[in-house]
């Protein structure tokens, strides 16, 4: 019985360190199962552009600046996704991928390159107006721990502190942290 526990923590600790590849933020509990999403999520008006104004800690973006997604459609149930940013080494980086629709508000994400040995993740709106800002939220459950990741995206590069107190509040209302938020760098872009 002891060694089958260590190889389970051995295990566990092998795919969390292997996983953060895709997230910083990890916890060892299972992903919380009452995240509840925008039900009458409206695809259309969600697409176009969308600023980063903050998120959780991503490798992929580690040192990037002037953050944006943009969303098409592609066909009823998939959109395409290009994110944007300049790098801490003052290039352009950008990455493709395809969000499918799996329910009102809740798509799963995949990319191409590197960012393709993540996997699939879970992309899920937790609230929007679709003119001013949204939060997205996704976490996956990794052997006996797992992976937060946490957007706040805006309309505009520089939204007003009404906004972005409004997507916090919805943060909040489903007792996500806002501890491990930090704000992008939208200057001089």
């Amino acid at each position: 019985m002891q060694k089958q526990l260590t190889f389970v923590c051995l295990l566990a600790i092998f795919l969390g360190t292997t996983q953060m590849v895709a997230s910083q933020v990890m916890g060892f509990k299972r992903c919380p199962e009452n995240i509840k999403t925008v039900e009458d999520f409206d695809v259309t008006k969600y697409l176009g552009t969308w600023y980063e104004h903050s998120k959780y800690p991503f490798v992929f973006e580690l040192g990037a600046k002037c953050v944006t997604a943009e969303y098409s459609a592609l066909n009823s149930n998939q959109i395409s996704v290009v994110n944007k940013h300049i790098s801490a080494f003052n290039s352009k980086k950008s990455i493709d991928g395809i969000a499918k629709i799996v329910e009102p508000g809740k798509l799963t994400i995949s990319f191409k390159g590197i960012a393709a040995l993540a996997g699939a993740a879970n992309y899920w709106v937790l609230a929007t107006d679709y003119e001013n800002y949204a939060v997205v939220y996704s976490c996956k459950n990794i052997a006996l721990t797992h992976a937060t990741l946490v957007w706040i995206l805006t309309r505009e590069r520089v939204p007003s502190a009404d906004i972005i107190k409004t997507a916090k509040d919805a943060l909040v209302s489903q007792n996500i942290s806002l501890n491990k938020l930090s704000e992008t760098d939208q200057s001089n872009c």
